[in-house]
């Protein structure tokens, strides 16, 4: 049983959606449950698979609908075992079925988290059979937790971009004519960074004036999409800055971009930075997390410290201009097929749900 808090367009929910159609199941039954009803932009994809997706409604306050339905599930289904995402599925897949054998995998770094959150979550960690962390950086926030010693699991992608998306996307944002295209996916939220991002791009504009940054994800709390056009106005950049909100599409805005950028202060392995890598683009992202083990310095990219506006446009500027960013675009999708395939993560995780199962 996969069990997540929603399946709207994200870094972990995309992994759970791509995985779908490569998962074994000849040897493992896979059942996947979502527990906001309204994030559901990913059930057809999986769904398309052959795996059966359940809805636990989940009402605010105070669940109760996603309890029974939960409860029901597990009695009429009764896996084997339970591999939860994130925190929110994880603390209620283990309050609510401590004694079945539990997967937890986090995906962010725990001090990313409210404190209530990262409490809850140390407090019940115990409950888990076994844990993966995205990345080395993610893995050693959890070592002190009482329970089992994290395994990194890296995030793996498989990305195909046609070139007549490309095109399209290239052609839907009306680009200037010679204009260099920045692109940017993350969701608006804290500490992905879209602050410092535009103030970076302010920087960049006032120097280099041909270059159009996109910013794609949806808001987490309303009104924050409102507050960043508006601090773009503010800068004068409006016409220059542009976000985008969620969009399905955003892998073609990457293969469309001639750099991709990720200006968080905190992150675990970042899917939109594997899918860029992949697609030979040439990124410019924070030394956070697990970043600068696909980031690396002048290999694959540029590194830059989180929270400097002047760093990151120093970064993008020379991303930009420099002839050795095709270079390090190859590379990036070299290191993305050799170490962080989709496959590879899944049969990974395969094999611990043996082990798990086997005791």
């Amino acid at each position: 049983m996969i069990l997540i808090k929603g399946l709207g367009i994200g870094g972990a929910e995309t992994l759970i959606a791509e995985a779908a159609p490569l998962w074994d199941q000849d040897e493992f039954h896979y059942r996947v449950a979502y527990m906001l009803p309204w994030k559901d932009q990913l059930v057809t994809a999986i769904s398309d698979a052959g795996v059966e997706v359940t809805s636990l409604d989940w009402k605010r306050p105070p669940g109760f609908t996603a309890m029974v339905r939960w409860r029901r599930l597990l009695r009429s289904w009764q896996p084997d075992v339970i591999h939860s995402h994130l925190p929110a599925a994880g603390l209620f897949a283990r309050i609510t079925a401590p004694t079945r054998s539990h997967i937890y995998t986090e995906h962010n770094l725990v001090t990313s988290y409210r404190l209530p959150t990262r409490l809850l979550n140390r407090a019940t960690y115990g409950v888990n059979n076994a844990v993966a962390a995205v990345s080395e950086a993610v893995g050693e926030r959890l070592s002190g937790y009482p329970g089992p010693r994290p395994r990194v699991v890296p995030n793996g992608v498989s990305v195909s971009v046609s070139d007549e998306e490309v095109v399209r996307a290239r052609a839907e944002l009306d680009l200037p004519a010679g204009d260099r295209l920045v692109v940017h996916v993350g969701n608006i939220r804290p500490h992905k960074g879209h602050e410092t991002l535009i103030d970076a791009a302010t920087i960049v504009l006032q120097r280099v004036p041909h270059v159009t940054v996109v910013s794609v994800g949806a808001e987490k709390f309303s009104g924050d999409l409102a507050r960043l056009r508006a601090r773009a106005r503010d800068r004068g950049i409006d016409a220059r800055m542009r976000f985008l909100g969620r969009r399905q599409d955003a892998r073609a805005l990457i293969a469309a971009a001639d750099v991709v950028v990720n200006p968080a202060d905190s992150e675990g392995l970042p899917v939109a930075l594997l899918e860029a890598l992949a697609l030979s683009r040439p990124v410019v992202a924070t030394a956070v997390g697990g970043v600068p083990s696909v980031v690396r310095h002048e290999t694959t990219g540029l590194l830059v410290p989180p929270g400097s506006p002047d760093a990151l446009a120093e970064a993008l500027m020379r991303a930009l201009t420099s002839p050795l960013a095709v270079e390090w675009g190859k590379e990036g999708a070299r290191l993305v097929e050799r170490e962080f395939g989709l496959e590879t993560m899944v049969r990974a995780y395969e094999s611990l749900y043996r082990e798990v199962v086997s005791g």
